[in-house]
């Protein structure tokens, strides 16, 4: 059997895309699995064990008979589209020749699938309506934990350029990792909020404040005349699995609804959410509701400090 599953949207959609991708190596152990994904978000999968092939889109159209060929070749007997916003998606699915297709009811290629599920009249997490999707076509889904398969390649960073920096600090190695930003500035939260609380955490605790995000937003933090480098660290320079084991051996998180915060969902870092627009219902922890926590306001600007300082300390994050 051939199966194409298709997760091409952004980090945290393609880390949630994961336990769909075991739950279906689980109910064919010996089938040919491809999944499709966004090529800027392929390090995501990058050593899974549940999969055969890894088949990069390239955007709206880009290389278009390329990657026609590319799924055509292969013979699917069934595709399964979990993520997709790019309206190309769903006609290469149908163009692929897969003659049972899986999606969903909303989208407005839905005649194009041959099997669909509607959302629950009061929307379910994300994750849930995925698992019902796959349970509709005979596929169990035990456990949605989501997963990175972290190499010893992936902590080049953390051993050549954060370790190094720890080392002079009092912290004993230990340090928290920071996200302020999201997909856009509706998500992020005041940056100033951000040394805050950075500055709570380590007059309470003694863990300096590890920055991660891309390139473009740590330099803004670098320059903000609140960053000291004897406290802060920016991680440049990091990609997404470097950015993960970074934040695999923090002792805690703190962070915006993004892909960082599902990275920290999937290597076990307990971390503290910080939701504006989105609902975290739909969007937030979905497993080890134990390690993470959720604040919600939006607009997020308007999240008091206190509010955010005072969760993290009765949340059990000092252990």
């Amino acid at each position: 059997m051939r199966i194409l599953m298709v997760s091409t949207t952004a980090i945290g959609d393609t880390v949630m895309a994961t336990p769909f991708i075991r739950a279906v190596r689980q109910r064919y152990p010996e089938a040919r699995i491809t999944v499709f994904a966004h090529r800027r978000r392929m390090a995501v999968l990058e050593h899974n064990p549940h999969f055969n092939v890894l088949l990069p889109y390239f955007g709206k159209g880009r290389r278009l008979p390329r990657t026609l060929w590319a799924l055509r070749r292969e013979g699917f007997d069934l595709a399964i589209v979990l993520h997709a916003n790019d309206p190309d998606i769903v006609p290469l699915v149908r163009w692929s020749g897969a003659p049972q297709r899986v999606g969903w009811a909303e989208s407005k290629w839905a005649g194009l699938f041959t099997h669909t599920i509607r959302r629950t009249q009061l929307p379910e997490h994300f994750m849930l309506h995925k698992k019902r999707l796959l349970e509709s076509v005979g596929i169990t889904v035990d456990d949605l934990h989501t997963e990175l398969f972290l190499q010893p390649a992936d902590e080049t960073a953390f051993q050549q350029r954060l370790l190094p920096w720890l080392q002079k600090t009092p912290a004993a190695g230990r340090y928290v990792v920071m996200h302020p930003f999201g997909a856009n500035s509706a998500k992020w939260w005041l940056l100033d909020g951000f040394f805050d609380v950075a500055q709570h955490i380590l007059e309470k605790y003694g863990w300096p404040a590890v920055f991660i995000g891309d390139d473009a937003s740590l330099a803004t933090v670098k320059r903000h005349p609140r960053f000291d480098s004897t406290r802060h660290f920016a991680a440049i320079g990091c990609g997404i699995r470097e950015s993960a084991f970074i934040i695999h051996k923090a002792r805690r998180m703190l962070t915006t609804d993004s892909g960082p915060m599902h990275l920290a969902f999937a290597v076990r870092c307990p971390a503290l959410c910080l939701f504006g627009p989105t609902q975290p219902a739909i969007h937030g922890p979905c497993f080890d509701l134990d390690l993470h926590c959720v604040l919600h306001r939006d607009p997020l600007a308007s999240l008091p400090v206190a509010d955010v300082v005072r969760t993290w300390d009765q949340f059990g994050l000092d252990h």
